[in-house]
């Protein structure tokens, strides 16, 4: 039997692209889903399929890698909390900032928005977390709130001392955190999504659209716009950024964030010079090889003709402010401006495979994601966005090795 009638019946429940997993993980789910329902051919599990809304779901789930971690992208937390003063309704609890997680996948995304606010010291009756997934079996994760190590990548681990507690089954969540975040099971594309949920003023959709053909991803986006309140924000994954940008949404001036805003730009808010959590004080100095470029020199340099016989320096968070203002070219040619001078760097290859990324030219952005990798094998970031961009390159059995890279990195540095 012809597996059409299968992409298409994805396509409609959740909006699947099959190319952006490939066709042998389509096979190998219905091999597996026809076997468990004893059915005798595919063409009877297709029948048992239009029946069963339970079996349907079953299938959407074999379908589903969830590959999260908490504190992912760790910059679009830190520019949710920096942006948190944009809304004065944070010092009373009469009316939280509504905050929308979706997909949620086992919940490392929306309680890690929770505990970021609250290290940032908004009190809990202020905000407010929606949390959505189509998996079932996701959702029963993040509802029990147990992780094990794979769900803590990266340096930044604070948080696990201060908000969970090893027991047997691994690491559990404290009821503080969980009690803010609400949980439902549905997708982006059902009908009745968020009907009678007031605007949200945040939205977390990071790394989906990437499982979109060009229409569903245009479709996707105007039904999250509809979700958002005027001036909102959306984050959104590396490869996603160009997308919001067709829409008419302002990038934030926020280095590696992704975030956008609704509406006409307004003046940013003056910044506090001491922020109210330590841990997410932004950097006023970029360190490099053999130079302290601060953001006066950065822009002194921008503004000087070139006519000194030296070059000047220049630094990585200067490109990260180009492309989050959509510079993207400019912010690539500063990337290879900053290799010349400093030699090879895989911060400097990370940033330009994502900016090539986010301008969608793919094959450029995989190379310098693996000159990244080759400079810095246990580059987690690298390795699961490079991962991501195979997936929808079609390189199904690349992206599965390179996931599997990233789990083994993680448990051989479990921090």
């Amino acid at each position: 039997m012809p597996l059409a009638k299968f992409e298409t019946m994805l396509k409609r429940t959740m909006g699947l692209d099959i190319q952006s997993i490939g066709r042998p993980m389509l096979e190998r789910a219905l091999q597996e889903r026809q076997g468990s329902c004893g059915a005798a051919d595919l063409d009877a599990y297709w029948l048992l399929l239009q029946m069963s809304e339970p079996e349907q779901l079953q299938l959407i789930e074999s379908v589903i890698v969830p590959e999260t971690w908490f504190f992912r992208n760790r910059e679009a937390f830190q520019e949710m909390v920096q942006l948190q003063q944009r809304w004065p309704r944070l010092i009373s609890a009469s009316q939280p900032l509504r905050i929308l997680s979706l997909p949620c996948s086992t919940g490392e995304e929306p309680y890690s928005i929770a505990m970021a606010l609250l290290d940032a010291g908004v009190p809990p009756p202020h905000f407010q977390i929606d949390a959505i997934d189509i998996s079932p079996q996701s959702l029963h994760v993040a509802r029990q709130a147990v992780y094990g190590k794979n769900s803590f990548r990266g340096d930044y681990l604070s948080f696990r001392d201060r908000y969970f507690a090893l027991n047997e089954q691994g690491y559990a969540l404290s009821e503080t955190v969980r009690q803010q975040v609400r949980f439902a099971q549905s997708n982006l594309f059902a009908a009745d999504l968020l009907a009678a949920q007031a605007p949200y003023d945040i939205i977390f959709c990071r790394n989906l659209l990437i499982y979109f053909d060009r229409a569903t991803q245009h479709q996707a986006v105007t039904i999250l716009l509809r979700r958002l309140a005027p001036e909102g924000l959306v984050f959104v994954g590396p490869a996603e950024s160009s997308l919001m940008m067709q829409h008419e949404l302002t990038p934030i001036k926020a280095p590696m964030a992704f975030a956008f805003r609704q509406g006409a730009p307004k003046p940013e808010v003056a910044r506090t010079a001491a922020p109210p959590a330590a841990a997410y004080v932004p950097q006023t100095q970029v360190r490099t090889p053999g130079t302290t470029v601060t953001r006066t020199a950065q822009a002194k340099a921008r503004s000087t003709p070139g006519s000194s016989a030296q070059p000047q320096p220049v630094s990585l968070a200067a490109a990260q402010l180009l492309a989050d203002r959509g510079k993207l070219s400019e912010a690539a040619a500063l990337c290879e401006q900053f290799i010349r001078q400093h030699g090879a760097s895989a911060a400097a290859y990370y940033l330009m495979a994502v900016i090539h990324d986010a301008a969608d030219h793919k094959q450029a952005a995989a190379d310098c994601y693996r000159k990244a990798l080759y400079l810095e094998p246990s580059h987690a970031d690298a390795m699961t966005h490079l991962a991501a961009l195979l997936q929808t390159m079609g390189d199904h059995a690349g992206a599965k090795l390179l996931q599997q890279r990233a789990r083994r990195s993680t448990e051989n540095n479990p921090s």
